[in-house]
């Protein structure tokens, strides 16, 4: 039987029981996939256990009945004394220790059963309460420090995505979303078994100084961490599913808060050895804002260029290729669909000689409406690109207009990235990136400069007017529309 069925038959609590068997007192059987598989037997001797107890027996009495080490007669015979000095609430329990000895009972053929049902509440006996495992209750510290552990480990999968697969972390597509919801669980299961078998702790416990051990105080075995992980991913978090995370949240804060044992507690033992400080505060705050920054590092790291230092051509084009699509930069282009014309974007590809590819289903439609691409002009000294330069003009055309802006910005964190001399910080690739961005919407000259390469851009446009919520210029009904822009990126002298 499982323990909630013999929970419910021996009337003890689950504290109970798992108390029982560390005292050696029970030794119920495992099934294949390590559950407890409680007899009739177990129940037998659970149910001797609650009545000896009750009558205020002591354990290492009940120790040496079990064992045969003393008759049930002897021990219940020196017991007596003992009751009689005892207040008058006593007296029931030294009567039914008296019929015992008069029925002459051994503890092999001891029916619990019948005598728990002459005394007026067994349940309530000092003895029975006493009887339990130290629980560890601070709710809050336990969420706290499985708040740090999973920060760890997704910072853990943050590196990977940003600095393993280039891929933007501080985007907020469907698939990140869901990778970064389902890794740091399968992480956890992975890591945390190994910890608590090797250590029995993880950070966040050790911070919080919480430890985890096996109910005889030995490290767990790796199959019961693993089943405590699993058993705390699904009842204690949910799987992090939305709504219900918050539902078993909230049951686990509550049945830690009133000391109820919880399901991935069965098998195991949670110890606190220190008490909060300010101290522990101050850690814990200083711990989690050094994830966070860690965490930003990661993904500014995952916008670095895969090309550093002196740039040809064909690399320059292979870092700006990467960070189009780490950012998603796409150009506008308007499609035709039967009559209709929907707003869409293509990526923008340079070739190894820093020209552009045409897609064939959009290149026509994408000159027809917007303004082309501009050409690159490279200067190469010793076959390392020291300025990168396009220049692109309109007049009376009736084309709409974008800023370039992306294009701009992802030009310049492929080249001012790749520098020898370029720091991650101050000037993240994200910063750069924003500020030429911004910089490019306005349709203003604008300078820009970092890890000795400097920016210039120059706009003229006269007859345009800007769309509403985005960075695009369309002409203005009966006017002569005019665009220029200049873009020179260099090094410094």
């Amino acid at each position: 039987m499982t323990i909630k069925e013999i929970e419910n038959l021996s009337g003890m609590t689950r504290a109970n029981i798992r108390f029982y068997e560390t005292e050696g007192l029970l030794r119920p059987a495992r099934n294949s996939n390590g559950y407890r598989n409680y007899s009739e037997e177990d129940l037998n001797t659970l149910q001797k256990i609650r009545l000896l107890r009750t009558l205020h027996l002591s354990l290492d009495d009940i120790r040496s009945v079990s064992l045969g080490q003393s008759t049930l007669t002897e021990v219940l015979s020196l017991h007596i004394p003992h009751l009689k000095k005892s207040a008058e609430d006593l007296e029931h329990c030294r009567s039914i220790c008296s019929q015992i000895c008069a029925d002459g009972t051994d503890y092999r053929t001891l029916d619990a059963e019948h005598y728990l049902s002459l005394m007026d509440s067994p349940s309530d006996a000092p003895e029975l309460k006493e009887d339990t495992l130290m629980k560890v209750t601070s709710p809050w510290k336990r969420f706290f420090a499985r708040s740090i552990d999973f920060s760890i480990l997704n910072l853990i999968t943050d590196c990977f995505l940003a600095m393993v697969l280039h891929i933007n972390v501080r985007s907020f597509s469907a698939g990140i979303l869901i990778y970064d919801w389902i890794a740091p669980m399968l992480l956890l299961l992975l890591l945390e078994p190994v910890l608590l078998s090797l250590t029995g702790t993880t950070p966040g416990k050790l911070l919080f100084g919480l430890r985890v051990t096996a109910p005889d105080g030995s490290r767990l075995s790796w199959q019961d961490a693993r089943y405590r992980t699993w058993t705390v991913l699904r009842y204690g978090y949910g799987f992090s599913l939305p709504i219900y995370h918050l539902i078993r949240l909230y049951r686990s804060y509550q049945g830690c808060k009133n000391e109820e044992m919880l399901e991935w507690e069965i098998d195991s033992v949670l110890t606190l050895k220190s008490k909060s400080t300010p101290l522990q505060a101050v850690e814990f705050l200083a711990a989690d804002a050094l994830l966070l920054f860690l965490s930003f590092l990661a993904g500014q790291s995952g916008a670095l260029p895969v090309n550093r230092g002196s740039l040809t051509t064909a690399e320059f084009c292979e870092n700006y290729n990467q960070l189009q699509e780490y950012y998603g930069i796409s150009r506008p282009v308007n499609v035709p669909d039967t009559a209709v014309y929907n707003y869409m974007g293509i990526p923008m590809i340079l070739d190894e000689n820093g020209v552009w590819q045409n897609l064939p289903n959009y290149s026509q439609s994408f000159t027809d409406n917007f303004g082309e691409l501009p050409a690159l002009q490279f200067t190469e000294t010793d076959d390392s690109v020291t300025e990168i330069s396009f220049s692109q003009s309109y007049e009376d055309e009736n084309r709409s207009v974008t800023s370039y802006g992306d294009f701009m910005a992802a030009a310049a964190v492929s080249y001012i990235c790749a520098q020898d001399d370029y720091f991650l910080l101050p000037v993240t690739p994200d910063r750069i990136y924003r500020e030429i961005t911004e910089k490019a919407g306005t349709y203003d000259d604008f300078t820009f400069a970092a890890a000795g390469v400097i920016i210039e851009c120059r706009i003229d446009h006269s007859g345009y007017t800007p769309m509403e919520h985005n960075s695009i210029l369309v002409p203005e009904y009966g006017q002569d529309p005019y665009y220029s822009i200049e873009f020179t990126m260099r090094k410094a002298e």
